[in-house]
């Protein structure tokens, strides 16, 4: 592929990714639903045109967000977790499965738990923490093992439905 046919491609997927993190500020599952689809369209950049693509791409979609996106915590859910696990995750595979389980929950915990105080620390300081944030944090867990099983079933459609035009 030739470095013009790169660099519209992913433009079109920066496009696409940003369109997608706007509209989950208009929908109010989107918060957490646009930040996990915007995520998994890094994968065909990855497969196709290698991590460089892929990090530069991720590096756009998150300024572009940041800069066009009304919801911070889209945003920082992209930026924070959403947008590079996908990158990082073929990595990670390679640990054994209890220590890969145990590293990406950990992983995943961390982050969120920063991400929730950041927001609740600086963006909207009259909310208080509750027990509600603690099932929150539970569930979220369960939907990020979810989005992880998703990741390769995904990118099993990519290459059988769009495998000619990116060329897998």
């Amino acid at each position: 592929m030739s470095q013009a046919k790169r660099a519209a491609v992913c433009g079109l997927m920066i496009a696409a990714n940003v369109v997608i993190m706007v509209l989950g500020a208009a929908i109010g599952v989107g918060i957490y639903i646009c930040p996990m689809l915007a995520g998994l369209l890094l994968l065909p950049i990855g497969n196709s045109m290698g991590k460089k693509y892929q990090l530069l791409c991720y590096v756009a979609i998150s300024i572009i967000s940041a800069l066009l996106v009304p919801d911070p915590e889209a945003v920082l859910m992209f930026v924070g977790f959403m947008g590079w696990y996908p990158i990082l995750r073929p990595r990670l595979q390679k640990l054994t499965k209890l220590l890969r389980c145990i590293v990406k929950l950990a992983m995943f915990n961390c982050i969120m738990i920063a991400i929730e105080a950041l927001l609740m620390l600086v963006l909207v300081p009259e909310v208080e923490a509750s027990w509600y944030l603690i099932v929150l944090l539970v569930l979220g867990n369960v939907i990020f093992l979810l989005y992880d099983q998703l990741i390769p079933k995904f990118l099993f459609l990519l290459q059988h439905y769009l495998g000619r035009v990116f060329k897998f």
